[in-house]
């Protein structure tokens, strides 16, 4: 596979028709912070900063395939309650379809994680009391049968919470099979897989892979074994291996394998690691792409995810964007990215921006003294096409090597390339606690002042060489 292969792989794909059946649940975050140990018990106290609900189980699925630009359309059982409201709303957000989504009375799954910077101190869990009733499914079954033949594939994500019987299963394999539609699996864990029989794929991860073989995967020799037993237990095209800090392995037969090694420098947190590895499998294979293919992308989005403290979704011009720059370059983020990063730590925000091209010792020293705020330090740089609109022509580097430079320095903690005449915008959406000038422009007019003193930010200004 070479690199002009893979993007174009990816970039072929455009808005696949991806139905997604499975538990869908709500996740709810309270961020915070901890101070002290509560008087009552020895327990921290979480004092609550910020709150987010996002959707989570298949529902996360979802979300991932709408960032993609897939058309989804979920099939599942949400309850009447609060919860299951909030699941809804945030589906019609996102423009997908719930005509396959049964109101139940059972309770919606709920997930509330509890966050204090980037340690997790407590999840509770609200399941429902029992599965879907035999109307439910019933009205499940009619569904799948009317929609199965209208997409390009079907993502089943399978939690065990309830909403999947064994006899859909077998309902959804055969509906796949008649109609030439590729159904894959995030399998529950369960000593028996042959409920995903003639399925084209599954992707477990290693716990539950250890779990339907009965043995341990701790080495190559293993997870082969493991994968070959899953293949021919029953009867799936495809088993994919979720290996943690290891990647994934992409198995078709004892002769036909790839071990996927993942790309990330820092792991934050694993949550939604497995469903990014799916999610983007499933867009892939929608779009027609060849499963190498969607193999490795899954992998780097993935490796992508675990960068981030909660689950987040990308975009194909994100994941493109991380797959230009390379995994040494994980410094180097779009605006996007940063601004869901930077809530997610402690330190004080940083920012200074400028050209940096020509980078001499002069600039090393000036961004060396960043350290002195003791904070998050984040570097704008101008686009190639900015600087030549400004300047009159290119840079002696262009972006992305002026970015690879500047994210090897130990001072910078990120990089964002703005497209703007100034960093008016980025200071807007990052909303730094300081904005760093070089000491000339103390008695200049500054472009961005008036977003500085929109967010507050405190102004300072270092020596230059």
């Amino acid at each position: 596979m070479t690199p002009q292969e893979l993007r174009n792989a990816l970039e072929s794909v455009e808005a696949p028709r991806i139905l997604v059946v499975g538990d869908i649940m709500l996740d709810r975050y309270s961020w915070g912070a901890v101070e002290r140990i509560s008087p009552e018990a020895p327990i921290p106290v979480l004092r609550v900063l910020r709150e987010d609900q996002r959707l989570g189980g298949a529902g996360n699925v979802m979300m991932n395939l709408s960032a993609l630009g897939a058309e989804v359309l979920a099939c599942g059982v949400l309850g009447g309650d609060e919860a299951g409201q909030v699941a809804r709303a945030l589906m019609a957000q996102r423009q997908i379809g719930t005509e396959g989504v049964v109101s139940s009375s059972n309770n919606t799954v709920l997930k509330h994680r509890m966050i204090a910077g980037h340690t997790h101190l407590l999840r509770m869990d609200v399941d429902p009391a029992t599965g879907a009733s035999s109307l439910e499914e019933q009205t499940l079954l009619q569904y799948l049968q009317a929609t199965i033949p209208t997409v390009n594939a079907v993502l089943v994500s399978d939690y065990g919470k309830g909403g999947l019987s064994n006899s859909m299963l077998r309902t959804i394999a055969a509906l796949g099979k008649t109609h030439s539609v590729p159904i894959i699996a995030d399998p529950r864990r369960n000593a028996d897989y042959g409920i995903y029989q003639d399925f084209m794929l599954i992707k477990p991860n290693r716990r539950e892979a250890e779990f339907a073989v009965g043995f341990t995967l701790n080495d190559r020799e293993s997870i082969l074994r493991a994968a070959q037993h899953l293949k021919y237990q029953i009867g799936v095209e495809y088993v994919v291996i979720s290996l943690d800090k290891e990647g994934l392995l992409l198995f078709q037969d004892p002769q036909n394998y790839q071990f996927i090694g993942a790309e990330t420098q820092e792991v934050f947190d694993v949550v939604g690691a497995g469903d990014m590895v799916i999610s983007v499998l499933a867009f892939m294979l929608a779009g027609g792409t060849p499963i190498e293919h969607a193999a490795y992308w899954s992998q780097l989005a993935a490796s992508m995810e675990v960068q981030h403290v909660g689950v987040v979704s990308f975009t194909k011009s994100e994941l493109l964007h991380r797959f230009e720059f390379g995994e040494s370059s994980s410094k180097i983020v779009t605006l996007e990215q940063l601004c869901r990063y930077l809530p997610h730590q402690n330190l004080p925000v940083v920012f200074t921006n400028g050209y940096f091209n020509e980078i001499s010792s002069g600039h090393l020293k000036f961004l060396h003294q960043l350290q002195s705020f003791k904070g998050f330090n984040v570097v704008g740089i101008n686009s190639d096409r900015m600087i030549e609109a400004q300047k009159g022509h290119l840079p002696l580097l262009n972006e992305r090597e002026r970015a690879l430079l500047l994210s090897a320095v130990e001072a910078v903690n990120r990089v964002v390339i703005f497209d703007e005449p100034n960093a008016e915008e980025l200071i807007l959406r990052m909303k730094p606690n300081i904005v760093v000038k070089g000491e000339h422009y103390r008695n200049q007019e500054i472009p961005e002042i008036d977003a500085i003193k929109t967010v507050g930010a405190k102004l300072e200004y270092l020596q230059e060489y």
